[in-house]
């Protein structure tokens, strides 16, 4: 068994990975850990509650881009309660078939970094990455395993944030029941509420439509849109029915950089810090 953790920005994902299961399978599970409309809960308390009686693992895999002290938070768990020091992925030139576009790979985040991974060994084809978090990441892969970049802007509640700076702006946001399900309204809004609603999701849906449709101009090739994400299921409407979703991408992508040898090898350690 091995355990994989994603730290976020304002939560933390967490499952049991076994070495013959292929995608990772198991308990996944969400808890807030602080951060954009999200009040934070005493770490020490999550993990009592969530994994005290979790047998001890041959290895920890922990993508971890949230604040610091939520890793040294794990990583001292870890080591108190399992005696175990986790390992924390980093960004790496080329690995586990992806090779990294940026000229410099550790600026990559590790979250981006395991969905890419994981997006790559689910599919195998051209692949627009979003994640739909704190900020919006959209990385285009190539299905040779060629990472081509990528853009991020910030997240629904971010953008919402730097508008509801005023009270009423605040009201009005309050008032909005958000997008219908199955559903995405990103035409002109006949209320201001409407109207940053609206907006809001055709910034987004326009910067991957356009980003798609320049990669497509660029490589002649069509991608196909994988989400995952907070915000991805509300995301998802807008982008047309030949989008796919998947709510762990990260943690696929972990379970794979886990599974690349049973324990942590001296190549491995090329691609993970403790």
């Amino acid at each position: 068994m091995k355990a994989l953790f994603d730290i976020g920005n304002s939560r933390i994902k967490w499952a049991w990975f076994e070495q013959s299961q292929k995608p990772a399978k198991g308990p996944f599970s969400l808890h807030d850990i602080g951060g954009a409309g999200h009040a934070e809960c005493p770490f020490d308390e999550m993990a009592a509650v969530n994994w005290t009686d979790w047998p001890r693992p041959e290895e920890i895999v922990v993508s971890s881009v949230g604040a610091d002290e939520h890793w040294r938070q794990l990583r001292d768990w870890c080591s108190q309660h399992w005696r175990q020091q986790p390992v924390r992925v980093t960004s790496v030139a080329e690995g586990y078939d992806i090779c990294n576009a940026y000229a410099r790979p550790d600026e990559l985040g590790s979250d981006r970094w395991a969905a890419i991974i994981g997006a790559h060994h689910l599919r195998h084809t051209n692949t627009c990455v979003i994640d739909c978090g704190t900020a919006i990441t959209v990385d285009f892969l190539d299905a040779a395993g060629r990472h081509l970049g990528g853009y991020i802007i910030p997240g629904l509640e971010l953008m919402q944030q730097s508008l509801a700076q005023r009270t009423d702006a605040i009201q009005l946001l309050s008032q909005s029941s958000g997008s219908e399900s199955g559903r995405c309204r990103t035409e002109p809004g006949s209320s201001t509420a409407a109207c940053i609603e609206h907006g809001l999701l055709l910034t987004i849906t326009s910067l991957i439509e356009v980003g798609c449709k320049k990669m497509e101009i660029q490589t002649g090739k069509l991608f196909h849109c994988l989400l995952t994400g907070g915000n991805a299921e509300q995301l998802a409407p807008c982008l047309g029915k030949g989008v796919a979703f998947e709510p762990h991408l990260v943690l696929q992508g972990l379970a794979r950089i886990a599974c690349e040898d049973h324990s942590v090898s001296a190549t491995d350690r090329d691609s993970i810090k403790k």
